[in-house]
């Protein structure tokens, strides 16, 4: 029985130390301060509208949010990584590359926001300064908030760490 047990389990482990192995680690972070977060006490189900812009949020089942500061020094980057939710990014200083799961590049700088989700993605700081980011996540309660990924074949090509 116990051979059984191991025989079924031994793969999933492998594959898990196989992902991991393959992920790119970050580098050159030079700050990463978790300010707040919290546990949704009811479903999110908010819909507004105002003139003609309109926003709508909604989950199934609950949630965790999260308010993270975070600085990437000169050179340094993200590694390729995922969310199992969404995320809401304003730049408060220097710029950053994004790219994302076919290695598309945008760039967003001081005063720009954006948003990340479940797909592979990574971002680099090419600058000479540092690039602080203001994060709110909103995640799938219990899960993680950051989720390891393989560089993807275009990442190495273009040697995007």
């Amino acid at each position: 029985m116990q051979f059984k047990q191991f025989a079924l389990t031994a793969p999933v482990v492998l594959l898990a130390l196989i992902e991991y192995a393959v992920a790119t680690e970050p580098s050159g972070v030079i700050s990463n301060v978790l300010l707040a977060q919290g546990r949704t006490i009811n479903s999110l189900k908010e819909k507004i509208k105002v003139g003609e812009w309109a926003v709508t949020l909604e989950d199934n089942g609950q949630s965790e949010t999260y308010m993270q500061d975070l600085v990437i020094g000169p050179g340094g980057y993200s590694g390729w990584h995922s969310h199992p939710g969404l995320l809401l990014i304003t730049m408060k200083d220097g710029a950053i590359d994004f790219y994302d799961k076919d290695c598309v590049k945008k760039v967003y700088a001081a005063g720009q926001s954006f948003s990340e989700g479940a797909d592979p993605h990574a971002l680099v700081n090419t600058s000479a300064v540092n690039a602080r980011l203001l994060i709110a996540y909103i995640v799938k309660s219990g899960d993680p908030r950051r989720i390891e990924r393989a560089q993807p074949k275009c990442g190495e090509a273009l040697r995007i760490p």
